[in-house]
């Protein structure tokens, strides 16, 4: 990574007539907010501080340059800009020397390595007159980056992976591409890792990902390839971002190469997932203990637009991760927390697992809307016109069940209403009512075809799961036995089959006190294990 590459073209000003710093800093952070979405009245709040503690100017024999720069969550990723003042202007006193240029340098918590290389690059690079009157002298923002650029050159890259975990992104669709950009721009060494190596080849040719959207840059990769072996070595944090259906593969390629103390997350896990990931590397590898987690649901909102680029809309502000067992959220979360905060400690993977509100909308609303998405190619809104009253009571009738698979095992479940309240601030007598409150919702177009996702992946990483367990424990299910059997017949599939039953994920015939001590923390040491395989030790 390069000043260069952190220099935010669109937010650099030439020409600049202002007269006091505090005009040029917040003139900058404007022009910042108007591409990257920065908070202007705490960015600036944080750069005053940090100047009251002590301006930061680099000087040459003739000329000098301002920083203005703070540590701040008004944004999130390191920023950069510049700003020339043809009349220079008095930093610190009116008698002072006069600058010309000013840099903004601003980054968000988790890259504080990464924004301390970069100010230390900048004092680099303007401790000579010659590099200060390039940037003087430029006719364009264009020529002034190229100024920056051409000045680095010879200093190589800026190493920038101090004191963050390093990451191996697997799989390359839509959120871990993005995934895999973010972790870049703050700063952590990523590997991207994909099944297909058509997918991953722009990315590979361009040496990384082009970011856009409410984090925006060039987000270099240290490696890219298809060999799992490569791309797990070494890394601290393996991030699996792939449909919940292919987790099942993703653990057997990386069970021979994956060793003790690597931290393996599904993004999300769906229903299940850690459990089944367990139970696949237990058979593959019997010897080695990563540490397995699960997230509740993916933190980015994000979609491919062009091959090696990627549109990030949102990252939400906090996504809940349980790990199996429990207890070791304390080892696996402050590492991953160093890089994205985001992630908060969840209960346990049963709660992660439970509060799955794609088994309860997915299937359902788009199985009651077959023949509307092949007549129409899913020209509808999805969410809006595809709930009906009555629709919306089978949503109701397929939550209530998950609720009470969730109240069997002593877990107290979101409800999807509520789930609405908290996701949305959208609330209602009914779900009907909530799902129309949720202006999310309007203008999301409904799936074009009936061969899709919703059906495909959370039918068996969400449905079966739900209703095996419920089976196992006693709980009537019949609304969601409905649509599994319904979205067999449509796709000629026995989602049964292949979903991930109470068999798959080693808890048949297991109690609720042996399940929930698996889950908590049982290890095979314990004077009582439970019956699962995943407990067991094996020479």
């Amino acid at each position: 990574m390069h000043l260069a590459s952190l220099l935010v073209a669109e937010s650099s000003l030439l020409r600049v007539s202002a007269r006091q710093k505090e005009e040029v800093i917040r003139l900058l952070i404007e022009s910042l907010a108007q591409t990257r979405g920065v908070d202007v009245p705490l960015a600036i709040k944080d750069i005053t501080s940090r100047e009251r503690k002590g301006t930061t100017v680099f000087s040459g024999e003739r000329n000098g340059v301002a920083v203005a720069h703070a540590v701040t969550a008004a944004c999130k990723q390191v920023l950069l800009a510049i700003a020339v003042i043809p009349d220079g202007i008095s930093w610190n006193r009116s008698d002072g020397p006069r600058l010309k240029v000013v840099f903004v340098l601003i980054a968000p918590p988790q890259a504080h390595g990464l924004y301390l290389k970069a100010l230390s690059r900048i004092g680099h690079l303007c401790e000579a007159d010659k590099m200060i009157d390039a940037l003087t002298q430029a006719n364009s923002v264009g020529e002034l980056i190229a100024r920056v650029s051409e000045g680095e050159a010879s200093l190589g890259e800026i190493v920038t992976d101090d004191g963050m975990p390093s990451f191996c992104v697997l799989g390359a669709g839509h959120g871990g591409t993005a995934m895999a950009g973010h972790l870049s721009m703050l700063g952590c060494k990523v590997n991207l890792f994909n099944r297909t190596k058509a997918r991953i080849l722009p990315v590979k040719e361009l040496g990384g990902i082009d970011v856009r959207g409410v984090v925006s840059g060039f987000a270099p990769l240290k490696k890219v390839t298809s060999d799992p072996a490569e791309a797990i070595f070494g890394m601290d944090i393996l991030m699996v971002v792939v449909p919940a259906i292919g987790h099942a593969e993703i653990a057997e390629l990386i069970a021979p190469h994956i060793k003790d103390g690597q931290v393996l997350v599904l993004n999300p896990g769906r229903t299940g997932g850690a459990l089944e990931v367990a139970q696949v590397i237990r058979r593959h590898n019997p010897r080695v203990r990563p540490f397995i987690a699960e997230a509740q649901t993916l933190l980015y909102a994000a979609r491919v637009t062009n091959p090696g680029q990627v549109q990030i809309f949102g990252i939400k502000n906090s996504v809940p991760l349980a790990t199996l067992p429990a207890y070791h959220i304390i080892d696996v979360l402050p590492m991953i927390r160093k890089a994205l905060p985001q992630f908060v400690p969840g209960d346990n993977i049963l709660k992660t697992s439970l509060d799955n509100i794609g088994a309860v909308f997915h299937p359902a609303i788009t199985i009651l809307n077959a023949g509307r998405i092949e007549d129409t190619h899913g020209d509808f809104e999805y969410y809006v016109e595809g709930v009906t009253p009555a629709i919306a009571a089978v949503l109701e009738a397929i939550d209530r069940e998950r609720v009470e698979v969730a109240n069997a095992l002593g877990i107290r479940a979101t409800t999807a209403r509520e789930w609405l309240y908290l996701a949305y601030d959208a609330a209602g007598r009914t779900l009907f009512e909530a799902m129309r409150a949720n202006i999310g919702y309007n203008g999301i177009k409904a799936p074009p075809i009936i061969d899709h996702r919703y059906i495909s992946e959370d039918v068996p990483t969400s449905l079966v799961p739900i209703v095996s367990i419920g089976e196992m424990l006693g709980v009537a299910t019949p609304a969601m036995r409905s649509m599994i059997f319904l979205a067999s017949a449509m796709h000629g599939v026995d989602y049964w089959a292949e979903g991930r039953t109470v068999d798959r994920l080693g808890i048949a015939n297991m109690s609720v006190k042996e399940i929930r001590f698996l889950v908590a923390g049982a290890d095979s040491g314990s004077s009582s294990p439970p019956s699962s395989s995943i407990s067991q030790t094996e020479d």
